[in-house]
């Protein structure tokens, strides 16, 4: 627990204390929940301060590592991502956020974590129950925002390639682009450039670690305009 409070209390900076995807990949996922406590509590105060307009961001690390006060549309941009967390996780958390004031646009990135080899993502059970984790965050963002917009999911190091399954990425991300199809969310893929080919891997120098981003605001910029279209 003294090593958990001084994560908690390092914020993003457990990056350099060995990186959340080392973190997540190999802490008992106790450690991950404990985390989630005290983002959520962070994630609430900026909902309860947040100006009329802005935009929402939840997810995963994919969206927590976002550098802070960013704008996107000519909107304040809130980060509500948290590490860790799988889909089914996100719309956990997501149900016991409080939006006193309903955002302009809300994104999502996730399925990251779903596709680790142990949770074998490839084979049905798991990728129906991802997508139907995926669908309930889609629809709670759906009663709060007239515009919502789901990303794919971003590619993988190949030196990450013992613990997560890099192919269930085109196939978490075509299930994500079918449930657009049938919510009429806005799916759009910010990370197309980072990807050496269908293989679900990134480009050398793409990944930071292997799992996360070496820059979040060429992606993000890559997102903005799903976030700002007609």
């Amino acid at each position: 627990m003294k090593r958990l409070a001084l994560l908690i209390a390092g914020g993003i900076g457990l990056v350099a204390l060995g990186g959340l995807a080392g973190w997540r990949l190999h802490r008992p996922a106790a450690d991950a929940r404990a985390y989630a406590v005290m983002r959520l509590i962070a994630i609430q105060v900026s909902l309860d301060e947040v100006p009329a307009a802005y935009v929402y961001y939840g997810g995963d690390s994919q969206v927590e590592l976002h550098p802070g006060g960013q704008e996107v549309c000519g909107l304040p941009l809130v980060n509500g991502g948290v590490s860790g967390s799988t889909a089914a996780a996100y719309a956990d958390h997501l149900a016991q956020l409080r939006f006193k004031t309903h955002p302009r646009i809300a994104a999502l990135t996730i399925g990251t974590n779903d596709i680790l080899l142990k949770n074998k993502p490839r084979s049905a059970e798991p990728a129906a129950r991802f997508e139907a984790a995926a669908e309930s965050i889609v629809r709670r963002l759906q009663s709060l925002a007239p515009r919502v917009v789901v990303t794919a999911l971003p590619p993988v190091g190949r030196e990450l390639g013992t613990l997560v399954e890099a192919a269930a990425v085109a196939d978490y991300s075509q299930r994500l682009r079918g449930l657009c199809g049938r919510l009429g969310c806005v799916f759009t893929d910010p990370f197309a450039d980072l990807r050496d080919g269908d293989t679900g891997y990134a480009k050398p120098g793409a990944m930071r670690d292997g799992l996360h981003l070496a820059a979040y605001r060429p992606a993000l910029k890559a997102l903005e305009p799903a976030l700002c279209g007609p």
